[in-house]
């Protein structure tokens, strides 16, 4: 089980997400904002962060990048467009890629295990 960050600021994509991840036995703390997210790493015990890359109030690289620097170890954002320079500087910058909508929960399981490193799979993995 992770402890995943979602940072996302449509509340129905949190909603499905959220649930998605705790029926895979993940615990999610669930913001809408780039300073909530940032507390919840402060206090700790993140292990993924999930975030949303065209937010409204921030940029998703940026947020990420923060992230990283807060003490999160992995970072994934998503996206409702699948564009391959989004996954190649999200990678260049240091976070896992762009994980691309609809986001259903095989897919999601299975990407959660690639940076697990419990699946040898890399083959799409910019797609997944």
């Amino acid at each position: 089980m992770l402890r995943i960050l979602l940072l996302d600021d449509s509340p129905t994509q949190a909603l499905h997400l959220g649930r998605q991840l705790r029926a895979l036995g993940h615990e999610v703390a669930a913001v809408v904002d780039l300073s909530d997210a940032q507390a919840a790493v402060v206090a700790g015990g993140i292990d993924l962060a999930l975030v949303e890359l065209n937010l409204l109030q921030d940029n998703g690289f940026d947020a990420g990048l923060s992230l990283l620097r807060a003490g999160v170890s992995q970072v994934l954002l998503m996206s409702g467009v699948w564009r391959e320079t989004d996954d190649i500087w999200a990678r260049a910058l240091g976070l896992q890629g762009v994980l691309t909508r609809p986001i259903t929960a095989p897919r999601l399981a299975a990407r959660i295990a690639q940076l697990q490193g419990t699946t040898d799979s890399g083959i799409g993995a910019g797609y997944g």
